[in-house]
């Protein structure tokens, strides 16, 4: 492994209270976060970074490790409101604020500060028609299952979510989750994929999605082989 990537890293993570606990391995002890530089061999939980990923997405690399770490504003769900937005928005958020960047859906909602409750005094560097963007959420197409017990069900995919690195935004999940299917009321579930390298999945389980498979790893070149997705559902009470 060239040398530059690890090093680089180590500095960074060093910065921010991790230490190396291996070969290219650091723990941050009071957050109980481990991050392990790629290739190589990484527990489940920890956060797999690659070399072409930290070139390429440092800075959201950057924002997601420090947000595992450090205390974070919470910022209560009932005090925003969601709304429908464009790609460009979408993708001038989810470009600094997701380590995957930005992924094209054909559903983007974006939750919002409203007027009425600017005087929390919650900011962002983003915004939407004039009012402070917090977080952002794609959506694929909606699909009738074939799938046995679910045949002729309507289902949609959440294909990514990402909120201010800077806050903890409590109840956003669920809020979003509720829009989504606000915009399509015959809705029965929502399927995901929680990337195994960065996510556990229990933000996701602890608002009632439930975990219905895994995918396989995927082999990028002759080096890098990633760790495969959970596979999640989330299904509407009615």
């Amino acid at each position: 492994m060239p040398k530059e990537f690890p090093h680089s890293l180590a500095q960074f993570l060093l910065s921010i209270g991790f230490q190396s606990i291996g070969d290219e391995l650091w723990l941050h002890e009071a957050a109980k976060v481990r991050v392990k530089a790629m290739p190589g061999e990484s527990q489940e939980g920890d956060i797999c970074i690659w070399e072409d990923s930290w070139l390429t997405r440092k800075e959201s690399i950057e924002k997601q490790l420090i947000a595992r770490v450090k205390p974070l504003r919470s910022v209560f769900a009932r005090d925003t409101r969601i709304v429908p937005i464009d790609a460009v928005a979408a993708r001038d958020f989810l470009d600094k604020e997701h380590v995957k960047g930005f992924l094209k859906g054909t559903r983007y909602l974006g939750c919002i500060v409203p007027p009425h409750r600017v005087f929390r005094g919650i900011e962002s560097s983003y915004a939407f028609e004039g009012n402070p963007l917090l977080g952002v959420a794609v959506f694929g197409k909606t699909i009738q299952m074939n799938e046995p017990g679910l045949a002729g069900c309507l289902s949609g995919e959440l294909i990514e979510i990402a909120t201010l690195s800077s806050i903890r935004l409590v109840g956003g999940l669920t809020k979003f989750l509720q829009a989504y299917k606000d915009l399509y009321p015959e809705l029965h579930n929502v399927m995901t994929y929680v990337d195994k390298e960065w996510n556990s999945g229990k933000g996701f389980l602890a608002v009632g999605f439930e975990k219905v498979g895994e995918t396989d790893p995927i082999q990028f070149g002759t080096v890098r082989q990633n760790k495969g997705n959970l596979k999640l559902r989330y299904r509407y009470a009615n």
